[in-house]
């Protein structure tokens, strides 16, 4: 909502603060409730609705809701981590599933979704450079708060003595691995990604010069490639999904719709790190577009 309150140099939803106050005495009666139900129930308590619907998984019966938070690895761990082993699992409409997993496991990059990153990097890059120079102290504990944020959020769990950055597409092996150091550093790592774009860049303007064409990859190959141009590390690439999302929630950008292209690009980097071992388990198409301009193309 347009509600907050001011806490010093940072803006806080009075729902969410209020729902974390009470701890846990946050629950509601037994019940069905639909959204509207659940938002009317957390204002009349001053409760964050999303973050009382969340713990309130744990202990229903009955859960209904579509295929993504069942099947794409992006969503799914924010409520699927909370069924039971033993749970029973009806699929409506069965036949769409194959659909549904091959979008969710689907990343299509064009030549303007890179320059849109290009700039959205830009705009992090200012804001981290603003913080550092207004609030040193803020920065400084920006990768605690990251971790805090996803712990609380459900969406990292923290091992006892490392703390490995959770990402929706890793395996349990991979999120229990500490994050590359790096990538720690918001700077570092904005520099990092910066590598990615302009590598991307590159191969899409490869594919569109007068000796391009089509060009399909293994994802083992790609990765190949790209860590030799770049001399960029595997293990940082499983990380950039994740990382990307912690840091604009640290920062909070106030219009996540700008940086679409920007999580793309680490949403790419992400699959085809992890997914790259083994038999391949999908291909990287490269190819030149059509354009609405006369003899240009748009990779």
């Amino acid at each position: 909502g347009n509600t907050a309150s001011n806490n010093g140099n940072i803006e806080t939803c009075p729902y969410f603060d209020g729902f974390q106050s009470a701890g846990e005495a946050t629950s509601m009666p037994s019940g069905v409730y639909n959204l509207d139900e659940l938002k009317k129930w957390g204002k009349s308590k001053s409760w964050c609705p999303y973050y009382l619907t969340r713990q309130a998984i744990n202990h229903a019966s009955v859960l209904v809701f579509n295929y993504q938070y069942m099947l794409d690895p992006k969503v799914a761990k924010m409520v699927s981590k909370e069924l039971e082993s033993e749970s029973i699992i009806v699929f409506d409409e069965a036949h769409n599933i194959d659909s549904v997993c091959i979008e969710a496991l689907s990343v299509t990059i064009h030549e303007r979704h890179l320059e849109q990153a290009t700039r959205s990097l830009g705009r992090l890059s200012s804001e981290v450079s603003r913080i550092k120079a207004s609030d040193a102290t803020r920065l400084q504990a920006e990768y605690q708060n990251l971790v805090n944020g996803l712990v609380d959020q459900g969406l990292l769990d923290a091992p006892p003595n490392e703390v490995g950055l959770a990402s929706n597409i890793l395996g349990t092996d991979i999120l229990n691995e500490a994050v590359p150091g790096n990538i720690r550093r918001a700077e570092h790592f904005i520099a990092f990604m910066k590598k990615i774009v302009e590598h991307l860049k590159a191969r899409l303007r490869t594919v569109a010069g007068p000796r391009g064409g089509v060009i399909s990859e293994t994802p083992l190959a790609f990765l190949h490639r790209m860590i030799t141009t770049t001399s960029l590390e595997a293990k940082p690439l499983k990380f950039a999904y994740s990382r990307l999302s912690s840091l604009l929630r640290t920062l909070q950008v106030p219009n996540l719709d700008d940086y679409n292209a920007l999580t793309d690009v680490a949403d790419f980097a992400s699959l085809v790190s992890t997914y790259s071992e083994g038999s391949p388990k999908f291909a990287i198409i490269l190819e030149p577009n059509g354009s609405s301009i006369p003899g240009a193309s748009d990779p």
